[in-house]
Order: structure tokens, then C-alpha cells, then sequence
């Protein structure tokens, strides 16, 4: 088989360019970054998510730019996007390590359905992801901070953090603690105050983190070129 030519020294070129490279596979400051990140993620979806490039994913999601993660979901079902692997401490950290950076109407839908979908699979029996994941009271308050009061329980992020709660207001029922306890009592009273039209989630919640903003102020597009190329495409 005829030797594939590499560039020598290509490390050292690797290292000497990895902004501009990584501008091109994760940025989005400009309408060419979106551009050139998306067609990055549009082939990582082809590659498909396993546990040596299930990072590369994550931190696509982190760019929370319509566009960009599009491009990566395809047809998948963003709640599902991380059950392939198995839960682990790093990939939940991660997850509500996002969940607790942004604003309530600041994260795109898809986003925080694959970045929920984390935290519904590692607490889909309460003590088990607890052994993974030690939660604090706060992890509670960044996830029902997501909570839209406004709409139905079965429209899908309502839904979802919904079945977190009831899920982890069964921690406790190997092994209980004081801190399990209180986790339990401040879940279920998100909970409760979303279903309750005499509570509200601020009774619960501190008022700073229900504070909603408008992701589409600050998000940057592609050009119209490639919006009518990626239109086809779909």
C-alpha cells in the first residue's frame, strides 16, 4: 500500500495554528466560524458519539448557537444524545455546570434537552446516580430554574425536569442522610410549586437565577448563502 504523505514536523504546525483551528470547528463570532463549525459538526454527527469523542459533542453544545448545533443533532433526539455512554462524574459535572451558566430562555431548546437528558439518565434511579454524582441543593435550583411556569407539563423541557425531580425524590430509599433528606425536600417542593397555582418556583428558587433572557440578541448567523445551502440540504 503507497505511504501517505504527511507534512513534517506536523505537531509543531498543529500547535502553531490550534486558535485558528479551533475557531474553525467551535467558533461562532462570526457568520464564517458558524459557517466553518457547523460543517465540523455536521460531520462529527456523521461519526456518530462514542466515548473517545463524546467531548467534541459537549463542547459543540457549549457554543449554544442555533445553527452549529443543528448541524450536529440531525434527526436525533437531543434527550437521548449521551445515553450511548455510560454515566460518569466529569460528563454530569459538565451538565449542570451548563445548566447553572446560563439564563432561562438563553439556552436553545436542543441544548438543554441533550444537556437534561445527562442528568435524566445518571438520576433514572436516584441512588445510583447519586454515587456517581454527589448533587448540592444548588444543582436542584440551576435545574428548575428551566421551569416555564407558562406552558403545559408535557411540552418537552417541562417534561423532562419534571421526571428529574420525581426521580430524585426517591433518593434516600437505600441509604437515607440528612443531605439526601434535604435534597429530596427541595425537589419536591420545585416541583410541587410548579403544579400548585398558589406557590411559584420564586417561593423556592432564588429570584437572581429565574431571570429570563432572549438568546436570539446576541447569536450569530451564517450568511443567506448558506442558509439557503443548508435548507436543501435538510
Amino acid at each position: 500500500m503507497e505511504e501517505q504523505f504527511q507534512i513534517p514536523e506536523f505537531d509543531r504546525v498543529f500547535d502553531q495554528n490550534r486558535q485558528t483551528i479551533l475557531n474553525g470547528i467551535f467558533g461562532t463570532q462570526t457568520p464564517i466560524q458558524v459557517e466553518s463549525s457547523a460543517a465540523f459538526a455536521g460531520y462529527l454527527s456523521y461519526v456518530g458519539i462514542d466515548r473517545t469523542n463524546h467531548l467534541l459533542f459537549l463542547r459543540i453544545l457549549e457554543t449554544n448557537n442555533k445553527w452549529v448545533v443543528d448541524a450536529l443533532m440531525g434527526n436525533r433526539n437531543p434527550r437521548l444524545l449521551f445515553t450511548v455512554l455510560k454515566p460518569n462524574n466529569y460528563l454530569v459535572a459538565c451538565a449542570f455546570k451548563l445548566l447553572a451558566f446560563w439564563h432561562p430562555g438563553q439556552i436553545y431548546s436542543e441544548v438543554l434537552l441533550a444537556v437534561l437528558g445527562i442528568v435524566e439518565y445518571n438520576f433514572c434511579k436516584a441512588d445510583d446516580g447519586y454515587r456517581i454524582y454527589k448533587l448540592e441543593i444548588s444543582d436542584l435550583s440551576n435545574l428548575g430554574k428551566y421551569l416555564d411556569e407558562s406552558k403545559d407539563q408535557l411540552e418537552p423541557i417541562n417534561e423532562t425536569i419534571l421526571e428529574i425531580l420525581d426521580n430524585i425524590t426517591a433518593l434516600g430509599e437505600y441509604r437515607s442522610s440528612m443531605q439526601k433528606s434535604a435534597l429530596v425536600k427541595h425537589a419536591f417542593n420545585i416541583r410541587i410549586a410548579y403544579f400548585d397555582n398558589t406557590k411559584s418556583l420564586m417561593d423556592n428558587i432564588p429570584k437572581v437565577l429565574l431571570v429570563r433572557l432572549k438568546r436570539e440578541e446576541r447569536e450569530v448567523k451564517p450568511s443567506k448563502q448558506f442558509l439557503e445551502y443548508f435548507r436543501k440540504k435538510k
